[in-house]
């Protein structure tokens, strides 16, 4: 018996559908019928970063396809156009760069997708192209966004299509100070996203971008950068990689309405509040961010820690945050760096390691507590069971419910993990 595939309910076509990547099943199904072209669109109208649904221009597409047939099917098609939200250019794929504007945008700057919510740019190296498409976006028409950069768009020398490119000192000065521009408005007024995901860890250090955001203390004697430095009222969720810790701690004053905040450090880098002259200060400090971002409720914190001066700035940070809910710290240390202050690490990684250095002095609101600690060591299984029932026989840990930890030893590379039993605490886009 023949069945032909208009029989098929439409459950199982959009299962079909969900195995086909988007370009295979415009090309095969679109135009065939009105109730294809409603699939198709339901299909294309999807929003969900996890399943990274919607248009995703990555490797595996050429340019003519991209050009001569599948720009040109969509465009032509308004039902197709509204039903798009969410778009992903991926610059691994180097024809991405070539065409974010112009299949954001036609020839009168006005934009094609009329429900454009979400909007993932990766390993940019596009630096124009990019703020070009953005300024309009992030006032006027996303939700969400994904930024991450190339480092390879500020090297001086780096290859570009198969060949080596100098790229001048002028040229890298610009291209920072577009990115700087485009980070003072993701971070102001003219900005309305509600979730942003940014990675500039890959920018070089010691650059004009990760001191682009002043403190308002600073901003209050410059009214004119003070005007354009608005706050950020929609921002609530944000998960951000970073090398320079001043960025973090200038940021902060510029989104009061944060509840979510994820914070990833290469390494706690040695620039802002944390200088080798300032450890005993911060060691002191009763500083308290409540003031500043008074609706987090979830931080999250993965970094390597070098030395004990660091810790400092991580006890420091942690308590600047000690009225949040939820928390999740994940530790390395790095066993290619040897410093002369290394004697935390040197200790014994147990409960009260844990209580000390990876939680605020004072506890406030915490209901959920979520760790991983990664350090070279020597051990035994007698120390293995010492680690875990030090969590058991804590105070702390007992009272708060938090003893169900694991440890594991890797004898070959002479490296403990020791992490907490428990959900892994996620991040939602739309914490409402």
């Amino acid at each position: 018996m023949i069945t032909k595939i208009e029989t098929l309910p439409n459950e199982i076509l959009l299962y079909i559908f969900s195995y086909l990547s988007w370009y295979d099943m415009l090309i095969s199904f679109w135009s065939l019928n009105i109730r294809f072209d409603s699939l198709v669109c339901s299909i294309l109208s999807i929003n969900d970063r996890i399943s990274n649904s919607g248009i995703l221009i990555t490797q595996g597409l050429s340019y003519n396809k991209c050009s001569s047939i599948l720009f040109p099917l969509i465009i032509n098609s308004s039902s197709l156009c509204s039903s798009i939200q969410r778009i992903h250019f991926d610059e691994t794929n180097s024809i991405a760069c070539d065409l974010i504007y112009q299949w954001l945008f036609n020839e009168k700057k006005i934009l094609h997708y009329s429900n454009l919510k979400s909007l993932i740019l990766t390993r940019c190296g596009s630096i124009e192209a990019v703020v070009q498409s953005l300024s309009y976006l992030i006032e006027h028409q996303l939700d969400e966004l994904t930024l991450t950069f190339n480092q390879q768009g500020f090297r001086r020398v780096r290859y570009e299509k198969k060949d080596l490119q100098m790229i001048s000192d002028a040229e890298i000065e610009r291209r920072m100070n577009m990115i700087k521009e485009l980070l003072c408005q993701l971070f102001s007024g003219q900005c309305q996203l509600k979730s942003l995901r940014l990675d500039i860890s890959n920018i070089l250090r010691g650059s004009i971008i990760h001191r682009c955001l002043k403190s308002r203390s600073y901003l209050s004697f410059n009214p004119i950068q003070h005007e354009f430095q608005s706050y950020c009222m929609t921002l609530r969720c944000l998960y951000i990689r970073l090398n320079q810790t001043c960025f973090l701690e200038n940021l902060i004053e510029y989104v009061p309405n944060l509840e979510q905040l994820l914070v990833e450090f290469h390494y706690v880098s040695k620039f802002g509040s944390f200088e080798k002259s300032n450890v005993e200060t911060l060691r002191q400090s009763n500083e308290n961010w409540f003031n500043k971002i008074p609706k987090l409720r979830y931080f999250s914190l993965k970094t390597l820690i070098c030395d004990d001066s660091e810790f400092v700035y991580l006890k420091w940070l942690l308590n600047n945050l000690n009225y949040i809910e939820k928390l999740q710290v994940h530790l390395r240390n790095n066993e290619f760096i040897k410093r002369e202050s290394e004697s935390i690490w040197k200790s014994v990684i147990d409960a009260n390691f844990v209580r000390q250095y990876c939680l605020p002095s004072k506890i406030i609101n915490l209901i959920y507590f979520d760790f991983y600690i990664c350090s070279e060591c020597q051990s035994s299984l007698n120390d293995i069971e010492k680690i875990i029932n030090s969590f058991k026989i804590h105070s702390f840990f007992v009272e708060h419910q938090w003893t169900n930890v694991k440890y594991l030893f890797d004898p070959i590379m002479s490296c403990q993990h020791l992490f907490s039993l428990t959900d892994r605490l996620q991040f939602s886009d739309n914490p409402r």
